[in-house]
């Protein structure tokens, strides 16, 4: 199991979500916890790149985590929630 960690400046940009993406984005903490390698790579040039992406949200919400994986400590660092409206 993996420890998922962010910071005030992720915080904030979960508190800015709309309700409507809360319980997705608690389905992108848990999905990091157990399988981060399930994701999409940040970028396509490094398909096996620790820095990756998920996309999440219902129809009408275009919404992603970013984050890395450091998998020697078994934790993921969210770096940014971003969402557009």
């Amino acid at each position: 199991m993996y420890q998922v960690v962010t910071d005030g400046e992720v915080n904030a940009q979960v508190n800015a979500l709309p309700d409507g993406l809360l319980p997705h984005y608690a389905q992108v903490l848990d999905l990091l916890e157990l399988a981060p390698w399930s994701s999409e790579p940040y970028t396509d040039a490094k398909p096996d790149g620790v820095m990756r992406r998920l996309a999440f949200g219902p129809p009408g919400y275009t919404a992603q985590a970013i984050f890395l994986i450091l998998e020697r400590e078994q934790r993921v660092e969210v770096l940014r929630v971003l969402w557009l409206h």
